[in-house]
């Protein structure tokens, strides 16, 4: 039998580069120490992946080398990634990274090289103390600018606090920027165009120009015709799409009713065009499906290769409010909507439950 550890460097880079799926890749890299130096991000050939769902931790012995399972949707298949750092601790994820938060300390985790980012620790806002009570949930959102493994020139923003304020980190900062208070709690947040955009409970859009003169300056964008867009028991997504425009979602039934349950019901999705501020509805994603939960927002074309499904919004659990009342936590509250019909299938068969971190989006990166 021949010894495939002794295979030429060379070849195995020839290999890697035949490989597309990220999955395998990571398999590749795992035979042994030779192929693993062979599997390199310059090596691998790039892509449209589809996002893995970090499944809820479930309890283990060996605290050395604790995993969490990721679920691929393009496979169908379950695979643990050795992973102590994103153990017992909440996580929200952006670009293929994790925010890792515990009570008082943030890290930026890459889940496959296991890269870990120290950033401030989160009481360098101003806020922090107020919430004693509630650190678990002090950071609701996170969105990058780009990839850390890419560029060091990138910046890490956040919502914080009762009200989920605004707030952002660039490498070399020893603490925290705080963004000027908005008056009402906003919901999500996107970076487009080198700008921060969100979304506040009213369904108005706010912009921050992080990289301009005034990074802390928030600046209403548009908002919303009275009674367009439905907002009791609605959850709200933003996120940049085609054309200089964005997008504001609608998750109808997401907030405990009188019965004391809850459960996505409809999603319905409001374009806002930023060179004339004019609002609309779209019925039609066209050959591209969108990401929602603990995420930061995102879409992606649909293909044959990848197996996601157009015009379709894949969503996960993230109603703290709602979930926590329930034995186990978040997790039950998933699928897949059909824009067109508006029919909801399931992504994940399985039972994932957690009150820290339920099922979370991650998009699958070097």
């Amino acid at each position: 039998m021949e010894n495939w550890s002794e295979l030429l460097h060379d070849l195995l880079i020839e290999i890697a580069k035949q490989i597309t799926s990220i999955e395998d890749f990571v398999s590749f890299g795992a035979v042994c120490s030779s192929w693993y130096a062979a599997a390199t991000r310059e090596n691998f050939t790039r892509s449209t992946q589809m996002p893995w769902l970090m499944l809820a931790e479930v309890e283990q012995q060996n605290e050395s080398e604790r995993w969490r399972k990721f679920f691929s949707l393009s496979s169908g298949r379950i695979f643990k990634v050795i992973l102590p750092e994103a153990s017992e601790i909440r996580c929200v994820s952006s670009l293929g990274w994790l925010l890792t938060l515990g009570e008082l300390k943030a890290n930026l985790l890459h889940p496959l090289s296991r890269l870990q980012i120290q950033l401030p620790d989160l009481n360098t806002f101003q806020d922090y103390d107020e919430h004693e009570n509630y650190l678990l949930d002090y950071v609701h959102r996170m969105v990058l600018s780009a990839s850390p493994a890419a560029t060091r020139d990138y910046l890490v923003m956040v919502t914080h606090g009762f009200a989920a304020s605004l707030g952002f980190w660039r490498p070399g900062d020893a603490s925290w920027t705080a963004v000027d208070r908005w008056e009402l709690y906003i919901y999500d947040i996107s970076y487009y165009k080198d700008k921060l955009y969100a979304v506040d409970v009213h369904g108005s859009v706010i912009v921050c120009d992080v990289n301009g003169p005034n990074p802390t300056q928030v600046n209403l964008v548009s908002s919303p015709p009275d009674g367009f867009l439905p907002l009791r028991n609605v959850q709200l997504y933003l996120l940049g799409w085609l054309n200089n425009t964005l997008l504001v979602v609608s998750r109808k039934g997401v907030q405990l009713t009188d019965a004391g349950t809850y459960g996505t019901t409809t999603f319905r999705v409001f374009q806002l065009d930023l060179s004339d501020k004019k609002w609309s509805e779209i019925n039609n994603l066209g050959n591209r499906a969108l990401f929602l939960g603990f995420n930061s927002s995102f879409s992606m074309e649909a293909s044959d290769t990848n197996r996601c499904k157009a015009n379709c919004i894949y969503f996960t659990d993230d109603c703290v409010e709602s979930y926590r009342s329930f034995p186990g936590g978040g997790g039950r509250d998933m699928g897949v909507f059909n824009l067109s019909d508006g029919s909801i299938e399931p992504h994940f068969d399985g039972r994932s439950l957690s009150l820290v971190t339920p099922p979370t989006w991650v998009q699958p990166s070097f």
